[in-house]
């Protein structure tokens, strides 16, 4: 039961940041105009309307957007992880999370088409997780080889987001709010946000953060477990969104949940805690897993699971660093099947292999990609629908 609950509260989250739930909200078409979040851009002042998409959930964001405007959209490009057509907007596949040379040829036909436009333009720009990564320009003199092994050892070295994009912009020609300076055209930046703290110049290394342009986050981490709390109320005595800046290793954040679960262990015999954010791992082993199954291998070696308490450590991407799981489940029953199956918790972490380790266990949670990314999600049940 405890399990089907947070599944429950996993799909609910998810399900209110994908491109449905956010297009329709933040775009709305009429005879004269569109309304876009809380403005309105009048057809009369802008001739033509451009889609341009990128990030993990940019394919779902494009189509949503082609079936709200249909044909008032005149064009765009969309940069998309899937190989997949659109009726109005041209498709480029793109890679993640490593940058490659289709990542340079998808940043070349982007500025091409930003460049042909006018200022009487309108450009919807779609942004969400990933992005930094599918499309690139490097800064002069710095080939493809060069650029691949400064991106993929920062990539790896465990440093937090903010960080990554730090260097990422500082040999970038289109990232730092340098991609909108391509166009003349009048631009709406519409953000799903996979960055703690909902920093605009962080999120997809800020390609739009820029003065010339209207940003907007219409998808966070934030929205989807207010979401998720409201779902849970009246089914446990206490539900709390304890923090949605949650921006630690593993090691540490995994203390800190720890900490906050016997907190709320000793006040209410039924609850429900929600914590989201982004941990970071340095990877050490060529073992599988992520951030989300090491940090329930960490909080199962920390003895952190308490009686009649389910937890779920998940990413809202649905695919955990290089496994095809999305995270794990812990509960007290999974003490007897770790020594039924005599499993050492420590030396599987010691190899990165948190995914062999739950799949053996039949703990981990694996549904495939989501088409959203607002970063990760842990949910502690106790007692849950008591």
């Amino acid at each position: 039961m405890s399990r089907k609950l947070l599944k429950e509260l996993y799909f609910t989250s998810v399900n209110e940041v994908k491109a449905k739930a956010l297009i329709n909200q933040n775009i709305k078409l009429f005879d004269e105009s569109i309304k876009i979040v809380d403005k309105s851009y009048s057809f009369e002042r802008y001739k033509n309307i451009y889609v341009f998409s990128v990030g993990k959930a940019s394919y779902l964001m494009a189509k949503e957007c082609e079936k709200i405007l249909k044909d008032k959209i005149s064009g765009g490009l969309a940069i998309c992880l899937e190989d997949k057509k659109l009726n109005y907007i041209e498709t480029f596949q793109s890679t993640h999370p490593i940058v490659s040379r289709k990542s340079f040829k998808a940043a070349q036909k982007m500025i091409e088409k930003m460049q042909s436009l006018q200022k009487d333009d309108l450009v919807i720009f779609l942004l969400s997780g990933g992005a930094s990564a599918m499309i690139e320009k490097p800064i002069d003199g710095l080939n493809f080889q060069e650029f691949e092994k400064v991106s993929t050892a920062v990539l790896k070295s465990g440093v937090d987001i903010k960080a990554l994009n730090s260097v990422r912009k500082s040999i970038s020609q289109i990232k730092g709010g340098k991609l909108a300076n391509y166009t003349k055209a009048k631009c709406v930046n519409l953000v799903l946000s996979d960055v703690v703290g909902n920093d605009l110049s962080a999120i997809g290394s800020g390609l739009m953060y820029n003065e010339k342009v209207a940003n907007y986050i219409i998808g966070s981490n934030k929205i989807a477990l207010q979401k998720a709390k409201k779902s849970i109320e009246s089914k446990v005595k206490k539900a709390k969104i304890v923090t949605t800046v949650l921006n630690k290793d593993t090691s540490e954040a995994a203390k800190f949940i720890k900490e906050t679960i016997e907190k709320y262990d000793k006040k209410f015999d039924s609850y429900a805690l929600f914590f989201g954010g982004e941990t970071t791992t340095e990877v050490k082993a060529n073992g599988v897993g992520g951030r989300n199954q090491e940090l329930a291998l960490k909080l199962l070696i920390n003895d952190a699971i308490k009686d009649k308490t389910t937890i779920l450590c998940a990413g809202s991407d649905g695919i955990d660093g290089n496994s095809n799981s999305t995270g794990a489940f812990l509960d007290n029953k999974i003490y007897k099947k770790i020594q039924k199956l005599e499993l050492n918790a420590q030396e599987y972490l010691e190899n990165c292999d948190s995914n062999s380790f739950f799949k053996k266990l039949k703990y981990d949670f694996t549904i495939g990609k989501t088409g959203t990314n607002v970063m990760d999600f842990i949910f502690v049940l106790k007692n849950g629908g008591a």
